[in-house]
């Protein structure tokens, strides 16, 4: 069985922003946003703090579990149809762990998402940038975990 296609969108860049260092159960997180509306500075402040809550809500349990090195990031995503909420920490030296939710774009309720996803085109870039920073500050000699949490993404469109 095959899916009906899908018709083609033109790629349109989104802005790009940093919501600073989050903590949840001994987490450290830096914070991206991303929003389709790139006249604004970055995702709706509604929004970031139902983000915020729900992290500090989610991720403590997670915070528990053997083998995490206490450093991750998070991606708020503002999209058109919905927002999505990516929230990633490092586990077992060298393994991205993520947990999925999503909120309808006419709230700010997040809800987790138990679908097979892990990102779109533009959360891949945070993605990208994340792995080179704990590749360069982690995977070393001497691990340098205040390194990897000054190292971000720049900000702007892409």
């Amino acid at each position: 069985m095959s899916a009906d296609p899908v018709a083609p969108v033109p790629y349109e860049p989104r802005r790009f922003s940093r919501s600073g260092l989050w903590s949840a159960g001994g987490l450290r997180l830096k914070a991206y946003g991303i929003t389709w509306r790139v006249d604004q500075p970055g995702p709706d402040r509604r929004l970031q703090r139902a983000a915020h809550d729900h992290v500090r809500q989610v991720l403590p349990a997670q915070a528990r579990a053997e083998g995490h090195h206490g450093l991750g990031f998070v991606v708020l995503h503002e999209g058109r149809q919905g927002s999505w909420l990516l929230m990633d920490w490092w586990a077992h030296t060298d393994i991205c762990c993520q947990l999925l939710a999503h909120a309808p774009s006419d709230t700010a309720a997040f809800t987790a998402v138990e679908r097979p996803l892990l990102a779109c085109v533009w959360e891949a870039v945070v993605l990208a940038a994340e792995r080179d920073a704990w590749v360069a500050t982690m995977l070393t000699e001497r691990p340098a975990p205040e390194a990897y949490l000054s190292r971000w993404l720049s900000e702007g469109e892409r």
